[in-house]
């Protein structure tokens, strides 16, 4: 954590997962293969539907095999994803993209906890929100970096040379994940493997739900879901208030490398804030970000939005990294430490079930443009925020 030139295998994972380089046109790749958008709604929670039922097997395969181990399978899947995304855009077969979906989820399903458990047993407690923030950031810099990118390569190569590219990254993820420093868990060989599965079968796996459905869990999957479904909107949705403000679709690549900028302050504002001050932190960066949900919603003037732009990924990002320590901190509170990933697993379960109504009813009243979904979840936003405090 001293060496801050030092970049492990992780972090070059993170980098090579944000070299996304169709990213700026994501919504584009949908509509230009004929996907309408209440089909990118519907295709957006196949996605977390499949998340929602691969959670709790997934999770248990990573307490058995693993946390390096299940990073590992996380990047051949999304390889496989990023390749049938350019299999569904050239054949411009909504099926094909659902399967995409479909694998995508299951990439998602071993990749959700197992990065933050994996951090959590290997740093102290003091260290693991920075750490979990420098590793954002490396996937930032990623981002960055194909956003530059992008322009060059979309004029020469169009839509099929930023799919390839994108892919090709991923081979290397693959290839630079299987030099991550091996975790503390038990499995080691293929025996000790089978000798876990048997006794996870023969115990706890006689139950399907690891955690007790009780206001603190509720609490926690609805505020995950607010920050998953904050970048959702963010990543697919900003380019859409571009149009409603009448600003060039162009002006999107701005953007993004802006609010990128922005976003990795993180680690040092994190770093500044001190593990004392989380608490507070969060309540206030949680109120913040519903207030510019808010305001997004509802105002379509420019001087005003664009800011809020450039620096809502920032205000969310900052209480979600202290939410994943204070997640982690509830395990250890409920003796759930073995089952780490299995329990971060469940948490992703329940969040997933809240985005799929959110994805579902989005697509059902999709007439109503997406301003009202950005008002949904900042009201939702303050109210946890209230919730917290009252619980705390």
């Amino acid at each position: 954590m001293n060496n801050k030139l030092h970049i492990d295998n992780l972090e070059a994972v993170s980098f090579l997962n944000g070299l996304v380089f169709f990213a700026p046109v994501a919504l584009l790749v949908r509509t230009r293969a004929g996907i309408s958008l209440d089909q990118f709604f519907i295709l957006q929670a196949i996605l977390s539907v499949t998340i929602f039922l691969g959670e709790i097997p997934t999770g248990k395969i990573t307490d058995i095999v693993g946390y390096k181990n299940t990073i590992v399978l996380s990047q051949v899947m999304l390889l496989i994803a990023r390749s049938m995304m350019l299999v569904a855009f050239l054949s411009k077969s909504y099926y094909v993209f659902a399967i995409e979906a479909i694998i995508e989820g299951i990439a998602n399903c071993f990749t959700s906890g197992t990065i933050s458990a994996y951090l959590y047993q290997k740093y102290d407690e003091g260290e693991y929100v920075v750490k979990s923030a420098r590793v954002g950031n490396f996937g930032t810099a990623g981002f960055i970096i194909s956003t530059i990118m992008y322009a060059g390569i979309y004029h020469f190569f169009s839509i099929e040379g930023l799919l390839i590219l994108t892919a090709s990254m991923n081979v290397i993820a693959v290839l630079t994940s299987l030099g991550i420093e091996k975790d503390k868990t038990k499995a080691t060989n293929a025996d000790d493997v089978a000798t876990s599965f048997a006794k996870e079968h023969n115990g706890v796996c006689k139950k399907l739900f690891i955690l007790k459905l009780n206001a603190e869990n509720i609490i926690i999957m609805v505020t995950l879901a607010c920050v998953s479904i904050s970048f959702i909107l963010i990543n697919f949705f900003y380019v859409d208030k571009l149009e409603i403000l009448g600003i060039s679709e162009e002006w999107m690549t701005a953007i993004i490398l802006g609010y990128s900028v922005f976003q990795m302050a993180a680690e040092k504002i994190l770093d500044t804030i001190g593990e004392k001050n989380y608490f507070k932190a969060f309540v206030m960066g949680f109120i913040l970000s519903g207030i510019c949900m808010l305001v997004f919603g509802r105002i379509n003037i420019a001087l005003v939005i664009i800011p809020i732009m450039l620096i809502l990924p920032l205000i969310v990002s900052v209480p979600a990294y202290i939410f994943d320590e204070m997640e982690n901190k509830v395990i250890d509170k409920n003796h759930l430490e073995d089952k780490r990933a299995e329990v971060l697993s469940a948490y992703n379960m329940g969040v997933n079930f809240v985005e799929v109504v959110f994805l579902f009813a989005s697509a059902f009243v999709a007439g109503l443009g997406v301003s009202a979904c950005f008002t949904v979840v900042g009201v939702l936003m303050i109210l946890l925020a209230g919730v917290h405090v009252i619980k705390r």
